[in-house]
């Protein structure tokens, strides 16, 4: 069996963790849009999880605290949606999608 250090337990235990508050999110999220949620593809919801995933890393913890994700509508999913449709998430510098990214979560009611 391979040795398995500290860091590497705690890197991965910083992974569980993101995903886990990405999967409840994206609950959060289609339980608010009900039906609507339907709308969205596949890709769509792997981009929002990718999106989410990214902001849960680079945000700070206080500013995540105050989105509140569990009224987003079908509008605000779509703005969320188009941000990471609009830029190359792996050739936009990644400071210029999160900001992007803040402004749509902040703009949620």
């Amino acid at each position: 069996m391979p040795d398995i250090t500290k860091t590497d337990i705690g890197r991965r235990m910083y992974q569980l963790h993101k995903e886990k508050n990405v999967e409840r999110i994206i609950e959060m999220m289609r339980q608010n849009l009900g039906a609507d949620w339907k709308s969205f593809s596949d890709q769509d919801i792997h981009m929002l999880e990718r999106l989410i995933g990214d902001a849960w890393v680079g945000f700070d913890k206080n500013l995540w605290e105050k989105i509140p994700f569990a009224r987003m509508t079908k509008d605000d999913v779509s703005h969320l949606l188009a941000v990471g449709k609009f830029m190359d998430m792996d050739k936009t510098p990644r400071t210029q999608v999160m900001e992007d990214v803040r402004n749509v979560l902040l703009a949620v009611r």
